[in-house]
């Protein structure tokens, strides 16, 4: 059997293509990239839609989509903006004020 060149390398290159794109333009989204490339390439498949090319989104994918899963499972996720700040009980003030660079300077 023959490898057939855009099923069987051009899907897993577009699969990396996206998800490169998206963790450089789309951050905060770019996990639900993963997701739907997986969920799309298994829906073609099993619904009959589009050729081999589209198929493959789903296996291509699924490596991906399995780590991310595993990520927020354990709990080591990246963070993102959607976390809320927290805190620390460490504060400069009441520390008494520091001059200011040139603060005594004066222009003649």
């Amino acid at each position: 059997m023959a490898i057939k060149m855009v099923p069987d390398v051009g899907a897993p290159l577009a699969v990396v293509g996206v998800d490169l794109l998206a963790e450089s333009f789309l951050p905060n989204q770019a996990e639900y990239a993963d997701y739907v490339m997986t969920a799309g390439g298994y829906l073609a498949a099993w619904m009959g839609w589009g050729g081999d090319f589209i198929k493959m989104f789903g296996p291509c994918s699924l490596p991906l989509t399995a780590r991310k899963i595993y990520d927020r499972v354990k709990g080591t996720a990246p963070v993102t903006g959607r976390l809320a700040f927290k805190r620390s009980g460490v504060s400069r003030y009441p520390a008494p004020a520091t001059k200011t660079p040139f603060e005594g300077a004066r222009l003649v």
